[in-house]
This record gives C-alpha cells, sequence and structure tokens, in this order.
C-alpha cells in the first residue's frame, strides 16, 4: 500500500497553522529540515495565547539568524509578523478602552508609575499623564509599525525586526500584566517612533525573554 508524503512546502504550511492555533510553538528546524532541532522554551504556559506564539515565533527567527541560516530566518518572517500584528491590535485596542479612564471627569487617571516606566525603559524625568493629543498620536503610530511589518514581510531587513518585535512584546508584556500602564503606552510609542536607543535591543534572545518574564512575575504580584 502506497501512501502520500506531504511535501515540504505543505509540511512548513502546516507548522505554521499549528504555531498560529496554539497547538505548538512554531520551530525553525521545521521550517529548514536540515537545521538542528530548536530548543524549546519553558515558562509560558500560563501566558495569554498573542504573548507566547509571538515570542515563539521571534524565538524561530533568532535562532536561525545566530546559528547562520538566513532564509530559515526570512521564512519564519511571516509567522512573526502576524503575531506582532495581533499583539499591535491589543496594544491598539487597550488605548482606546482606557481613554475613559484618562480622560473622564469623574475618575482622574493616576500619575505614571516610575517603576513601570523603567521596565518600559522611559526615564523618571519624561514622566507626563498624556493628553488626548499624544493618544491620538500613539493611535497614529501603532498603525505606522503595521504598516512597516508589512513591508518587512515583504522585504525582511532583520535588525528592523529585532527592535520591532523587542518593542512590541515588552509594552505587551507589561500591558498584559498592569493593564493600568496603558497611561505609558504613548510615551513609549512616541519615544520609539522617534528612534531613542533602547535598552533591550542590544541584548540576546535568553536575556530578553529573562526580563519579559521577570517583569510579568513583578507586575502580577505587586
Amino acid at each position: 500500500m502506497s501512501s502520500i508524503v506531504p511535501g515540504p512546502q505543505k509540511k512548513i504550511g502546516e507548522e505554521i497553522d499549528a504555531a498560529r492555533s496554539g497547538a505548538k510553538p512554531l520551530d525553525a528546524s521545521a521550517l529548514n529540515p536540515s537545521a538542528p532541532r530548536q530548543e524549546q522554551l519553558t515558562g509560558l504556559d500560563d501566558w495569554p495565547d498573542s504573548l507566547r506564539a509571538a515570542i515563539e515565533a521571534e524565538h524561530a527567527r533568532v535562532a536561525a539568524l545566530d546559528s547562520n541560516r538566513r532564509r530559515t530566518a526570512d521564512k519564519a518572517v511571516p509567522e512573526l509578523v502576524h503575531c506582532l500584528d495581533a499583539l499591535l491590535d491589543e496594544i491598539a485596542a487597550r488605548l482606546q478602552s482606557d481613554k475613559p479612564r484618562l480622560f473622564g471627569k469623574s475618575t482622574p487617571a493616576a500619575d505614571p508609575s516610575p517603576e513601570v516606566a523603567e521596565l518600559l525603559g522611559i526615564p523618571s524625568d519624561e514622566l507626563e499623564a498624556p493628553g488626548r493629543g499624544e493618544h491620538r498620536t500613539a493611535q497614529r503610530t501603532i498603525k505606522q509599525l503595521r504598516a512597516q511589518l508589512k513591508d518587512l514581510e515583504t522585504t525582511p531587513d532583520h535588525s528592523r525586526l529585532t527592535r520591532l518585535a523587542t518593542f512590541t512584546i515588552r509594552l505587551a508584556v507589561v500591558l498584559d500584566a498592569a493593564p493600568e500602564a496603558a497611561t505609558l503606552a504613548p510615551l513609549a510609542l512616541a519615544r520609539f517612533a522617534e528612534g531613542v536607543p533602547d535598552f533591550q535591543w542590544e541584548k540576546t534572545f535568553p536575556e530578553k525573554l529573562a526580563f519579559w518574564q521577570e517583569a510579568r512575575t513583578t507586575l502580577t504580584t505587586d
């Protein structure tokens, strides 16, 4: 009895579909069968699906780059773009839902937290509650970032992807763990749009992951 073995492209598609559904993390070795097996991430079981998927997609891309498999890294870009786009959707929705708290007359918003600002790389001397103008600018910046993602999916620039993924995942981690941090999101978005250097850009993926996990633990236990 003969059997039909799925071709390489079909297998890649199945792996990406499984990653998007949350059934299994995206493995860079699935994008390139000759690649070494990718180390599985741990400690993300109780994280939101969207965040976990984005971190796993970024891990797949970075693992390929670290082992000099540029073509495999390029193949990992569409899934990463999809995941980051989903996170930007959530960030935009959080900003929108936070408007009554920020600008409502009956319940004034609390001052931005210096501790949370530090997690986002915002200096304490720049802390200032955003006004409506800054809030609108933040929403426009999110649209611009989504447009950049589309460009990067077509023509991958891994340095830009690293910066964008690092920023988006960190902001999403903080907003998920501390929704009130939406007050700081316009400041964080403005700094990124202006190209202000970020302390996490040059960190290794394991260092970033440890930071994200520690930040989430700190914010959810306070």
